[in-house]
């Protein structure tokens, strides 16, 4: 999945959690949907604001700071590169 396919569904569904389930994250997606369920779609609203900004984000990125931050799309699937700073 290319960069800007992401960002359009981040920006257009970040509040179902389907860039989640795209970067192989589905228990954040279940999370999300289900806390959207619980709060009367008060947690759905803010994750679909999180997910407007973090679309255009990806969307202004190169391709190289799109594979430093999300990995190769070899797979298909993009995958979370783990933050080494927050282990040291």
């Amino acid at each position: 999945m290319n960069k800007t396919t992401f960002g359009i569904l981040t920006i257009l569904f970040n509040s179902y959690g389907v860039p989640n389930f795209i970067q192989g994250d589905a228990k954040t997606g279940i999370l999300k949907i289900v806390l959207a369920f619980v709060t009367c779609g008060i947690i759905g609203m803010i994750n679909a604001i999180m997910g407007i900004i973090l679309g255009i984000q990806v969307l202004q990125m190169t391709e190289e700071e799109y594979n430093a931050a999300y990995g190769t799309i070899d797979s298909g699937i993009p995958k979370m590169k783990a933050n080494t700073e927050a282990a040291e």
